[in-house]
């Protein structure tokens, strides 16, 4: 259960008028994330993901770690992810850093995955459990049946385009948990990607009241 919390959150983080040239990128690119993801092109993900992630990571293990989450080469469980309509991803407007180089924004999607266990069926307590697991980390949870589970939860990315992308816009998704952002992230960027992330939380459940 652990390594598919990780998988969730490695992968889990509407168009403004007269977006720039940057935000348009942005969010091409989120888009594209999630078509690489669907289609299994790991290759693609990791040449969107931020350097530093590379450097703290070998490459090969996490194209591994993909495989076996979203090809069913785990024993455990296979993950699909569900189509997104374009019209679903949103991006920020693009900040700067006083006195840095660095520019940031933010862009935001909804994303649901169906986890089916293999070779195996969860009874009531099972499920319960896997659900209070999974709750915890802000999804919302389902069982569809006796082996299989949805989940969705809204996602964000921080883009970000400094000297250490090549000045280049490169990705990460946003956790308030992982420990490792602090590190590459900012403090700035991430005190307003915190803010940025519970306004998306707040209008979500704004809606559904």
């Amino acid at each position: 259960m652990r390594k598919l919390v990780v998988i969730f959150l490695f992968v889990f983080s509407g168009l403004t008028v007269a977006q720039s040239a940057d935000q348009k990128k942005i969010l091409a690119d989120t888009q594209s994330f999630m078509d690489l993801l669907r289609k299994k092109d790991y290759n693609g993900i990791l040449n969107m993901t931020h350097p530093a992630i590379l450097e703290k990571f070998d490459k090969e293990a996490l194209i591994a770690g993909f495989k076996s989450a979203f090809e069913g080469g785990s024993e455990a469980y296979k993950i699909e992810v569900k189509n997104i309509a374009k019209s679903a991803f949103q991006v920020s407007d693009v900040f700067k850093i006083p006195d840095n180089s660095s520019e940031y924004a933010f862009a935001t999607y909804p994303v649901t995955l169906i986890v089916t266990f293999m070779n195996e069926k969860l009874d009531e307590p099972r499920q319960q459990a896997a659900k209070a697991i999974m709750e915890g980390k802000g999804m919302k949870v389902q069982f569809l049946n006796d082996n299989t589970m949805e989940m969705s939860k809204p996602s964000m990315i921080i883009a970000l385009k400094d000297k250490s992308t090549g000045n280049a816009w490169k990705y990460l998704n946003y956790d308030e948990s992982n420990m490792m952002l602090l590190f590459v992230v900012p403090n700035e960027t991430m005190k307003k990607a915190k803010e940025y992330y519970a306004g998306l939380l707040n209008k979500q459940q704004e809606n559904a009241n």
